[in-house]
């Protein structure tokens, strides 16, 4: 998939997939690396207007139900993000951040549609998204590769740049498709 918009991850010569900012779907958040400091504390880079919108998630299985994911853009560097679209949201803030030469997005749970989230439990989560046309393919870090139990952003970009070539630190991506 050949991404659009101005995020790419570290060079590669065998790639030119360039990646993009979305929101973390609820069951990759319970299968991904769960971070209790940011990567990066700021959010540094632009919004990308292509991100913008509703995503429609296209499931694994035929039978699957297909949630909608809406972003927004919240600030002129920030996303608001809500998935599933409906009674059972949770609500995110994503930004870009810069790891090993390369962006990713960092998002972070802020809400759920019965409540807020504690300060102790907004949790950071890192993701790799590439965006081709209307499609788009979201990767989570693989916690195994990564490592589990990194208490700060300083041993977490160490631990990022020391995995960063490995073909399994980000899990298979979920697909997705615009439909606004």
């Amino acid at each position: 998939m050949v991404a659009t918009g101005w995020f790419q991850p570290p060079a590669n010569k065998s790639t030119t997939m360039k990646t993009m900012l979305t929101a973390v779907l609820s069951v990759l958040f319970l299968n991904s690396c769960v971070f209790d400091a940011p990567f990066e504390a700021e959010a540094k880079f632009p919004t990308d207007p292509k991100l913008i919108g509703r995503w429609e998630e296209i499931p694994d299985k035929t039978d699957a139900k297909a949630n909608q994911m809406l972003v927004l853009q919240y600030a002129s560097n920030e996303y608001l993000v809500e998935y599933p679209v409906g009674d059972e949201a949770m609500y995110f803030r994503a930004y870009a951040v810069e790891l090993s030469g390369g962006k990713f997005i960092q998002v972070q749970l802020i809400g759920s549609a019965d409540k807020p989230i504690d300060a102790a439990d907004r949790k950071y989560h890192l993701l790799k998204v590439g965006v081709d046309g209307d499609g788009m393919e979201m990767c989570t870090i693989d916690p195994d590769v990564l490592g589990k139990g990194l208490a700060d952003s300083a041993r977490m970009k160490a631990a990022f740049a020391e995995h960063k070539d490995d073909p399994g630190l980000f899990q298979a991506p979920s697909k997705f498709r615009r439909i606004k």
